[in-house]
């Protein structure tokens, strides 16, 4: 070491500086502002591409740019002034491009106690340089993406630690911030379950999911306690050699959108005078039941319901009072059956009452009791009171049955017959069915007959 402090031969430099094993050079230290490179050593040569014939004896400002010179002299500097070993991360433009190295400075001090020259030892670090700011620019990308997105984004690693999450996951739910800073990811599942209306369930799938790496979530529904609607998105994160990592998350508020939903759904399954049920309602209710009562034996009723003479209420007092009279019919009806029960608008005048698991004769007494309420209805109009009466007719499923439409068919028929006996009548009069000698329903059903 002392032979480099003093030899001033930059072949003989180079020669010991090759056996240190790693890029090294000489510097002499002229001035305060002049440093000039006494000598390289091979591999500090093959990795900058700086030639020893070139550059021995030459001054930083005969070799670097000047914004370079300034930051390389700057730590030739420190390390002077020091007089101690310094060791810092640089980037250099050299002939073979942009480098980055981490270097070492050991000054060599004189007897009158002066930093003469400079040996420093160079490890390039280019590709790790390279790789820490692909990662930043990856994480810059992936913070702008979590800040920006609509959805609340969660990420917890395999032992359930939170990982990371965006702002948009703090506003959708509130999680006290303590649990998030504390990476608690057991706790913040806690404070979630608190927050929703079926929260054993949402628990158990979150757990499910979090042991299965290879299961995802597509649009599942989450329903909070404040009546707000989650769509949550859930998929593993594994590492190229398949080792489980954790799992993102990603909820989206979707409140809105299901009330939309909500809403059309409604009015495609609900008549928009009465508020009750339509047909195509009715009729999916009856594919159902027919399939359950099948199946477990049940009985299953229908009841058939036409308002009596109405084209005359509507020629006489007009279609508006016409409506009222067909939404005060429905009101009064809607308290008298079952929550099971299906009660739907069939078209015009006419109405249908579907009843799971119930008897002919319980069917009839409902009949019955709704054909007493109606016949003491009277609406109001600006013509004066409106009386109405409504005619029934009443079927009970059979074994014979191959289809729902048979058990409809026969609830028609006594529909019909209720309709040509005088009408304010319910068919059939007792527990057996008297129906089937009657006339077939025309063609266009009981309102063929003169309502």
């Amino acid at each position: 070491m002392k032979e480099i402090s003093v030899n001033r031969d930059p072949v003989e430099l180079r020669k010991m500086l090759d056996y240190l094993g790693v890029a090294a050079f000489v510097i002499d230290v002229v001035s305060a502002d002049e440093f000039r490179l006494a000598a390289n050593n091979a591999r500090h040569e093959k990795l900058t591409g700086m030639k020893l014939d070139e550059v021995a004896g030459r001054s930083l400002t005969e070799l670097l740019s000047p914004e370079m010179e300034a930051r390389v002299k700057a730590n030739y500097r420190r390390c002077v002034t020091s007089k101690a070993a310094t060791d810092y991360q640089e980037a250099l433009d050299l002939p073979i491009g942009r480098t980055f190295w981490q270097t070492s400075l050991v000054p060599f001090i004189d007897e009158t106690g002066r930093v003469t020259r400079l040996l420093g030892t160079a490890y390039e670090i280019s590709h790790q340089v390279h790789l820490e700011l692909e990662s930043r620019y990856q994480s810059t990308v992936m913070s702008a993406y979590l800040d920006e997105s609509t959805d609340g984004i969660l990420v917890v690693d395999a032992d359930w630690r939170i990982k990371t999450w965006n702002r948009r996951f703090l506003e959708i739910w509130n999680i006290p911030e303590a649990i998030m800073d504390a990476r608690d990811g057991e706790a913040a599942l806690q404070a979630v379950a608190e927050q929703l209306e079926h929260p054993a369930s949402f628990v158990q799938r979150i757990r499910e999911l979090c042991a299965s790496l290879g299961e995802k979530e597509d649009g599942v529904h989450i329903r909070m306690t404040d009546g707000r609607v989650l769509e949550r998105y859930s998929r593993g994160l594994n590492g190229l050699e398949g080792d489980y990592w954790g799992r993102i998350w990603f909820y989206r508020d979707v409140t809105e959108m299901q009330r939309m939903t909500d809403k059309l759904l409604n009015m495609s399954q609900t008549d928009p005078l009465t508020g009750i049920a339509n047909r195509r309602t009715l009729m999916d209710a009856l594919e159902e039941e027919y399939r359950r009562a099948r199946r477990y034996g049940h009985d299953l009723s229908v009841l058939m319901l036409d308002l009596d003479h109405f084209k005359k209420i509507n020629d006489s007092y007009g279609h508006a009072a016409g409506d009222a009279v067909l939404k005060e019919f429905a009101s009064i009806v809607m308290p008298e059956i079952r929550a099971s029960d299906c009660f739907a608008r069939m078209g015009g005048e006419e109405f249908a009452i579907l009843l799971p698991e119930s008897s002919l004769h319980s069917a009839r007494l409902l009949a019955d009791r709704l054909r007493s309420i109606v016949e003491t209805l009277a609406c109001d109009s600006p013509q004066g009171l409106i009386g109405v009466t409504v005619s029934i007719g009443v079927s009970v499923l059979r074994n014979t049955d191959t289809s729902p439409e048979h058990l409809v068919g026969r609830a028609d028929r006594c529909l019909y017959a209720a309709k040509a006996e005088g009408r304010n009548r319910v068919r059939p009069r007792g527990d057996i069915e008297d129906c089937e000698n009657v006339a077939p329903v025309p063609v266009g059903g009981s309102n063929s007959l003169e309502a």
